[in-house]
């Protein structure tokens, strides 16, 4: 079962992904959060697997800092860039971030839960993962 913790400002983005992603299988919610700071004091009692962190929360550096603090202090958690940007310009933000992948807020679902399934995978190391991303 893979952890998530959501951390995102838009409260209806929150609920809908957190409600998509419980009722998939192999996916639990930890926890969520909709300011830097607020995630930052949970992450590191909750211990997700994967962050999905929202790209303007409600800042860029706010979101850099969730990042941060990660790879710092939780080197084995996938993090997972969302945003509303088109899907090519979210892809270079993911890369430049250091995000270990990116789906955009009009995924569905389906779409969603595969991608914190992959980034998942991407960071335990599964190579055929890596090629899917």
């Amino acid at each position: 079962m893979l952890r998530v913790f959501i951390a995102d400002d838009s409260l209806g983005f929150g609920t809908l992904a957190s409600a998509w992603l419980e009722a998939h299988p192999d996916i639990e919610v930890a926890g969520a959060a909709r300011s830097a700071a607020d995630a930052i004091a949970a992450l590191g009692t909750e211990r997700p697997d994967v962050v999905i962190l929202d790209r303007l929360l409600p800042q860029p550096e706010h979101s850099e800092q969730v990042l941060a603090f990660v790879r710092a202090e939780l080197p084995e958690a996938a993090v997972l860039l969302v945003s509303g940007m088109p899907d090519e310009d979210l892809a270079g933000e993911a890369a430049a971030a250091g995000a270990d992948g990116h789906v955009s807020k009009a995924a569905n679902a389906d779409a969603l839960a595969q991608a914190v399934l992959r980034v998942a995978a991407v960071r335990a190391g599964d190579d055929e993962a890596d090629r899917a991303v």
